[in-house]
């Protein structure tokens, strides 16, 4: 592997994890800086103030979540209007 290589990091951390648990896992990875985050399981849970919470606690930018489990289908770029959307009850 090239050295020289930018590589993209990610923090993969579900949507149903309670926030108190969110910030213990970012904490400990709180050495690591540049990282993007993921967020899963966003069709199991109706709760998702935490996305907007742990980026703001990183200042990691938010990069994928996913909806629902059929990977990699599911998959989908981070987008704050779709995501607002989502919690507002469309889809």
């Amino acid at each position: 592997v090239d050295e020289e290589t930018e590589k993209d990091i990610y923090l993969v951390l579900s949507a149903t994890t309670k926030y108190r648990d969110l910030i213990s896992i970012t904490d400990a990875y709180s050495e690591f800086t540049g990282y993007k985050l993921i967020f899963t399981k966003l069709d199991e849970t109706v709760s998702c103030g935490n996305l907007f919470n742990i980026r703001k606690h990183t200042g990691a930018d938010m990069s994928y979540i996913t909806c629902g489990q059929s990977v990699p289908d599911d998959i989908e770029p981070f987008s704050p209007q779709t995501t607002v959307k989502q919690l507002l009850g469309g889809r």
